[in-house]
């Protein structure tokens, strides 16, 4: 149990330092950003706790805020994504899987899991684009964001699982 709260740890830490480091600096287009920690709370186990999900996207996002100087906005959408994540897994798995099954393309197959992952990765960046621009007067800006960086994290999700399933 020790030794899997230290594997996630060095992940989050991991991810948190790449997406600070590297994907916060690049947006393609002037709008596409890839928000490549979300794999971690993607990629929770189906067993884990709403509080956990809740704790660890809040830790991961409100980190990624004080890197990026954003005023708390990565916490509040990431801790919006935990909130729903369950149900949305839930609705995309067969109730004969394992509980502790770990969502990927391996156990999900492909359609299930991207279809869970585009779900999902949709919600956190809605939320924080209306959390960025604090309006919705301008929605073709809001739609070319979430659309646009929505599929740029979506690709990087497809490169990770293809590398982490060999």
């Amino acid at each position: 149990m020790t030794g899997t709260y230290l594997i996630r740890i060095r992940n989050i830490i991991l991810l948190i330092l790449v997406q600070s480091l590297i994907f916060n600096r690049i947006h393609l287009f002037g709008y596409a950003t890839a928000a490549v920690y979300l794999i971690f709370l993607l990629k929770l186990p189906r067993y884990t706790s709403r509080n956990e999900l809740l704790l660890w996207a809040f830790i991961m996002g409100i980190t990624i805020d004080l890197f990026g100087s954003t005023p708390g906005i990565n916490a509040a959408a990431a801790t919006l994504l935990a909130f729903v994540r369950n149900p949305i897994l839930e609705s995309f798995i067969q109730k004969s899987n394992p509980e502790d099954l770990t969502p990927g393309i391996p156990s999900m197959r492909f359609g299930g899991y991207m279809s869970y992952a585009t779900i999902c990765i949709t919600i956190f960046y809605t939320a924080l684009y209306i959390l960025e621009l604090f309006t919705i007067r301008y929605p073709m800006t809001l739609l070319i964001g979430v659309a646009s960086s929505t599929l740029l994290t979506i690709l990087f999700i497809l490169v990770t699982e293809k590398f982490s399933s060999k």
